[in-house]
């Protein structure tokens, strides 16, 4: 194994957690932060043909929950965000004219319902990708 690359996947636990074949032994701790990667096509330069590398296939981001001395259990901590949904009522008067600047007026209201975060599943990881340290 090349030195870009920390350890490989040896078991898919679920869609969310992988295990790979390095732990305490290889100085891994909770907490630790990982690339879980899939190897693709040998890539070439199209003008002068010569072999760029391997393309890595990006399956997510992860970080150590459990280590043993040989193996180490990482979940995914990738998520996704929607947009935040906020509501704008707008100022409204209930007077016509100069009497609208100096009269009763409704007040703006503006609420901001902050969107929830949701854990992103692993992207077609596999036994065999490889994790890389970040």
């Amino acid at each position: 194994m090349s030195e870009r690359y920390f350890g490989k996947v040896v078991h898919i636990s679920d869609k969310f957690s992988v295990v790979i074949n390095a732990g305490a032994e290889k100085d891994v701790k909770v907490g630790m932060k990982f690339l879980v990667v899939g190897l693709g096509d040998v890539l070439r330069d199209p003008d002068s043909g010569e072999e760029l590398a391997q393309l890595e296939i990006v399956r997510g981001r992860a970080e150590v929950v459990h280590v043993q001395p040989k193996l180490s259990t990482l979940n995914s901590i990738e998520v996704d965000r929607q947009p935040d949904t906020r509501e704008i009522k707008k100022v409204t008067s209930r007077s016509t004219g100069i009497a609208a600047l100096i009269g009763p007026q409704d007040v703006v209201t503006e609420s901001i319902t902050p969107s929830e975060p949701v854990l992103l599943e692993f992207r077609g990881a596999k036994v065999g990708d490889l994790v890389i340290k970040l």
